[in-house]
């Protein structure tokens, strides 16, 4: 068989494609609930997979503080920098078997009676990343145990905090 006689092959198998696709489409109209039921159970075992492989990795987070000096002003240059090194922290960690949650990379301002703070989170596999110092004027702290987990606030509307705690009527 020469390369002459595969192509000859395949051009003529070509030809027998629009009816292949007529009968592929008349066993799927004919199986219409197989097909649905089929979709329908792959969509819940990949979206149970993706929760399962995330679950490890939003355990295993690790956060850092930024706190400044009293003198800190950062040039732009440093801001996109930091920001640089952030993004190259998400894509160290993330694979193409893990899906974006768990390796999504959180920054947030905080001030937990004290002076204000830059925390950065992500996961554990971009500690080494995450370590490296961002901004000269800096000090960078890992945060560990109670301090990790920040209190939410709490937000009560319609509710006057004039000291008898009345609610307002809306």
């Amino acid at each position: 068989m020469t390369t002459n006689d595969v192509i000859d092959e395949l051009i003529s198998g070509a030809g027998n494609l629009p009816e292949l696709a007529e009968h592929a489409q008349e066993w799927a109209l004919s199986n219409l609930w197989w097909v649905i039921s089929l979709a329908f159970l792959l969509v819940i075992a990949l979206s149970s997979v993706q929760r399962l492989m995330s679950r490890s990795t939003l355990r295993d987070r690790q956060a850092f503080e930024v706190l400044p000096t009293n003198g800190f002003d950062p040039a732009l240059e440093d801001v996109l920098r930091f920001a640089k090194q952030i993004a190259r922290a998400q894509r160290s960690t993330s694979r193409w078997a893990l899906p974006a949650r768990g390796t999504a990379m959180r920054v947030r301002l905080m001030s937990v009676g004290g002076p204000l703070t830059l925390r950065v989170e992500g996961p554990a596999r971009a500690t080494t990343v995450l370590r490296h110092q961002g901004y000269a004027q800096c000090e960078l702290r890992a945060v560990t145990g109670k301090e990790s987990t920040p209190e939410r606030p709490k937000i009560r509307l319609g509710v006057h905090n004039d000291g008898a705690g009345s609610a307002a009527a809306a």
